[in-house]
């Protein structure tokens, strides 16, 4: 089993026993290795995919620690890095049709979030045009 692997399994098995320590510190492992990672193979959708997991993996964390600013923060994270990448637009073009169906996947966990606790008007109208943009004919796939 890849070291990333163990390590977010650690985190959920801590996570699912209380243990916010624990499995805050196994994710944050579990990121950083997974970032090492795709530094090395950029167009790895699985490790871009993982990495987001991590990252809402403690989101869902703080979120359970009642720290709601936090859990926000690991959900923003990855959506502005994954809409980065596509603006960037220096990939091949089945990674940029992943990165298109990967931003929506960042996307709903955002919008799910700020049905649960208020989060700023500019967040909100900014999520409402990502998603707006995601749904224009551009992006879609057929």
């Amino acid at each position: 089993m890849d070291q990333w692997k163990m390590m977010m399994a650690v985190g959920n098995e801590c996570f699912h026993q209380q243990s916010w320590f624990d499995a805050e510190q196994s994710y944050y492992q579990a990121v950083d290795i997974i970032e090492d990672l795709w530094n090395n193979d950029m167009e790895n959708i699985e490790l871009l995919q993982a990495w987001i997991a991590g990252q809402h993996n403690l989101s869902s964390l703080f979120e359970q620690q009642g720290l709601e600013c936090e859990a926000l923060r690991y959900l923003t994270i990855p959506h502005q890095r994954v809409l980065s990448l596509i603006n960037q637009g220096a990939c091949s073009t089945s990674f940029h049709h992943a990165l298109m169906l990967t931003a929506k996947i960042t996307l709903h966990p955002l919008l799910e979030f700020s049905q649960r606790h208020p989060i700023c008007d500019g967040c909100i109208t900014g999520l409402k045009l990502s998603k707006e943009w995601l749904s224009t004919p551009a992006h879609q796939f057929h």
